[in-house]
């Protein structure tokens, strides 16, 4: 049996089998000789996307399968599982039903993966790294993830292409600290955005200040190592949005847009709403590097999703990043669609102590959407099995969409949750919301 593999989008009448684990680290390094920020990275993405695989249990049909972390056996976790998978019954979906749901170790994920393969026409990986070898056994189709998904290699060719981005220089470590980029910290003295190749989502990209900051920053990297040191935006005149693509053979279309949402300078959610549109104008551009992406053989029949990192000021577009893989607001706007939500909503991440847990799902259940007639409703995505040592207690996390009024939805959270809840929703709503 020939199973095809791929980052395919999530709209395939074909079964699936959906196999996703932190695979970011592996794209460009070897797991066995990474540093030790890279390491505790790679560890803490590998918890993360066990909340994206819940997600898949209720976002697959009832004929796909999906591989879920070991951790999820233990029983605590695995009664979370099922209030998640009730949940989304619930709510309307299909869902993968629990005699599709495999188990397997986080640490060789994917090996055991290749040795238990249900009988499915497409495997759909997160992205395709060094990591999935075992499922995808490609090395042409690596080396494009590799270039296509690479911070530098988009900055060195996407101007050729006609497609706008910041101000971008690179330099190996040692330059660096031998003063070659000292002029660009000169150019812009409210500091420079420094990127790194291979980590998951924000981790890699950071803002600095000045020379000294950025070589502590990248401290424990080898001299070698390649830096990219880019002008950082103003966000007084660029509103930072995201959008995902498929890209077929034929074909190059937005399936969402979603504006970034940030409190205390980090990222914290995604908007999305009817009311996000893309103007024309921005639409050449994100059109035209997806254009990009499929000359550099990022491109299926099945259709393949390539999400784009951009900021916009009026008719203005400036590229900052191409993920030609799944995203992380991919998930909330599939909800989103399969649920036929037309409502402003908010994405996010949290945390919950584990001795709420119980309190937490009566939480869920009530305002479940569709709900009643309130201001807000709840729809349920992932969680993470790992009860984390955060702040004095142990917690673990949530991930979730908010529909209808965010205020009204801290609100009930306050009064019916223990303090220290939810925090996040609290600082979205007073900080990224405000």
């Amino acid at each position: 049996m020939v199973v095809k593999v791929g980052s395919f989008v999530p709209e395939q009448l074909a079964s699936v089998l959906y196999a996703m684990a932190g695979d970011d680290c592996s794209l460009h390094h070897d797991l066995d000789s990474l540093t030790p920020k890279q390491q505790v990275d790679h560890q803490e993405n590998q918890i993360l996307t066990c909340a994206l695989q819940v997600a898949l249990t209720g976002l697959g049909k009832a004929n796909d399968y999906v591989a879920l972390g070991a951790p999820f056996t233990a029983p605590a976790w695995r009664n979370l599982l099922t209030h998640y998978s009730e949940m989304f019954t619930q709510m309307g979906l299909e869902s993968v039903p629990s005699e599709h749901w495999q188990f397997h170790p986080l640490e060789g994920y994917y090996e055991a993966i290749a040795a238990a393969m249900p009988e499915v026409d497409l495997t759909n990986l997160y992205m395709i790294s060094g990591s999935n070898m075992p499922l995808h056994q490609n090395v042409d189709a690596l080396a494009i993830s590799r270039n296509v998904n690479s911070k530098l290699h988009f900055a060195l060719h996407a101007p050729a292409s006609g497609i706008p981005v910041p101000r971008t220089e690179i330099y190996s470590k040692a330059a660096i600290r031998a003063g070659a980029a000292d002029a660009l910290f000169v150019t812009f003295p409210d500091g420079v955005m420094v990127k790194l190749l291979g980590l998951a989502g924000s981790r890699n990209v950071f803002a600095v200040g000045s020379v000294a900051d950025c070589l502590e920053q990248i401290a424990e990297y080898d001299d070698a190592v390649e830096i990219l040191l880019q002008e950082k935006l103003d966000v007084s005149h660029w509103q930072e949005m995201t959008v995902d693509l498929t890209i077929t053979p034929d074909d190059i279309k937005i399936s969402n847009v979603r504006q970034i949402l940030f409190a205390g300078g980090k990222w914290v959610g995604n908007y999305l709403s009817p009311e996000l549109t893309v103007p024309d104008a921005h639409r050449e551009v994100l059109l035209q590097v997806g254009a990009y992406a499929r000359e550099q053989g990022h491109v299926a029949v099945e259709g393949i999703n390539c999400g784009i990192d951009y900021f916009i000021s009026g008719d203005d577009v400036i590229v900052t990043e191409i993920n030609a893989r799944w995203t992380g607001g991919l998930f909330p706007a599939e909800f989103l669609r399969r649920l036929q939500i037309d409502s402003p909503a908010i994405a996010f991440f949290d945390m919950v102590p584990c001795a709420d847990r119980d309190t937490m799902r009566a939480f869920q259940r009530e305002h479940l959407f569709p709900g009643s007639h309130a201001a807000f409703s709840y729809v349920p995505m992932g969680f993470t099995p790992f009860a984390m040592e955060i702040d004095g207690a142990e917690r673990y996390f949530v991930w979730q969409v908010v529909v209808g009024d965010f205020a009204a939805f801290v609100e009930a959270k306050d009064r019916a949750l223990p303090q220290g809840a939810l925090p996040t929703a609290n600082l979205i709503l007073e900080e990224a919301l405000s």
